[in-house]
């Protein structure tokens, strides 16, 4: 496949998603965020649940096409066009440990840190005091890194669920801002 082609395509949901949306789907508030929303997915739960929800992506493509079409969409690398306040953050990172973020649906970079580093970074300073990041992650890269950078953020960090798969661990990783 060419890497156009591959870059151009949504992230179908998966476990990752579903464990996600299992964390997401009992929130509730005035504004939402799913961040790298690639099918929609995760936005459509949010719609139910929210008065206003803001999808980004960062590829346009993937926005015009989306399965489960959300009604705010925003091609943005996170929330880096955005402005708050948010109540939810969701975010289903490209979290992959990669050599190089190549693929930009899945690769993470070393670790699979630097690519949902990026967009946490973007997200945290748009939670009202008490909002929630929610975001997925996995065994295979290295979760806790990112919890620590929410705390360095002043976000209180935890495990908020998990599955055990047969080759790795999905977590749901949760990130309450302070206030």
């Amino acid at each position: 496949m060419s890497g156009s082609r591959k870059a151009s395509r949504e992230y179908a949901p998966a476990e990752d998603t579903f464990l996600l949306a299992d964390a997401v789907e009992s929130e509730s508030g005035a504004a939402a965020l799913d961040m790298g929303t690639g099918s929609g997915y995760i936005a459509k739960i949010l719609q139910e649940r929210f008065e206003t929800v803001v999808a980004t992506d960062l590829i346009l493509q993937v926005l015009k096409n989306q399965t489960y079409p959300a009604r705010m969409r925003v091609c943005c690398h996170g929330a880096a066009a955005l402005r708050g306040p948010f109540d939810l953050a969701a975010c289903n990172p490209p979290y992959l440990a990669t050599e190089r973020a190549l693929d930009p649906s899945t690769d993470g970079g070393p670790g699979g840190v630097p690519v949902p580093a990026a967009m946490i970074r973007t997200a945290a300073p748009l939670l009202r005091p008490g909002g929630r990041l929610f975001f997925a992650s996995s065994s295979l890269s290295d979760y806790g890194a990112l919890a620590s950078l929410c705390e360095d953020l002043g976000m209180a960090a935890s495990v908020h669920a998990r599955k055990r798969l047969f080759f790795e661990e999905l977590v749901v990783v949760r990130a309450v801002a302070p206030g």
